[in-house]
């Protein structure tokens, strides 16, 4: 059985930048039927890349799986141009480009729902950053309460070993 918690890991709920920026356009402009080849899909693209970096958490992430991808701060992202239908990002101020950014799969939906309705914008924020810290409080409970678990039978390992030290039978549960 899945733990609670697990469905939240940022890893597992992140979508490459140039793939989120193509589904939001794919969900907000479905009329826009492009190949792909032309010049103009790209710039749509770069600019979705950019609302969306305004608008929700960028994260980087590594090809190494055991880094945890980070989100980025607003001062990373400064003097940077989305390139590559978002794919990347190169800086104006010669900063390496970073090319491993992500969205999470919930910030695709509030972009999309911005972009649709954009006089709505002020409830559709507070609904996704409402429904965000909601899935925080859930995942610090569950962490919490896993913690409390771990200490618990951290204690239970020691005193075991302190039996065992002074020559105490130990009682096992199995």
């Amino acid at each position: 059985m899945a733990d609670p918690g697990d469905h939240e890991d940022v890893p597992h709920t992140l979508i490459p930048l140039g793939l989120a920026v193509g589904l939001i356009r794919s969900k907000v402009y479905a009329e826009g039927k492009s190949t792909g080849r032309d010049p103009g899909h790209t710039v749509d693209l770069n600019a979705l890349a950019a609302f969306a970096a305004a608008t929700v958490p960028v994260y980087e992430y590594a090809t190494n799986p055991s880094k945890a991808p980070r989100a980025l701060l607003p001062s990373e992202l400064e003097c940077g141009m989305f390139r590559d239908g978002g794919k990347e990002l190169r800086f104006i101020d010669g900063r390496a480009t970073k090319c491993y950014l992500a969205l999470n799969a919930l910030d695709v939906e509030c972009v999309t729902s911005l972009l649709r309705e954009p006089e709505h914008a002020v409830r559709i924020r507070s609904r996704f950053v409402r429904m965000r810290a909601q899935k925080l409080r859930t995942r610090a409970t569950w962490l919490r309460d896993r913690a409390a678990a771990l200490r618990r039978e951290a204690l239970d390992l020691r005193s075991r070993g302190e039996q065992r030290t002074r020559g105490t039978p130990v009682e096992t549960d199995g």
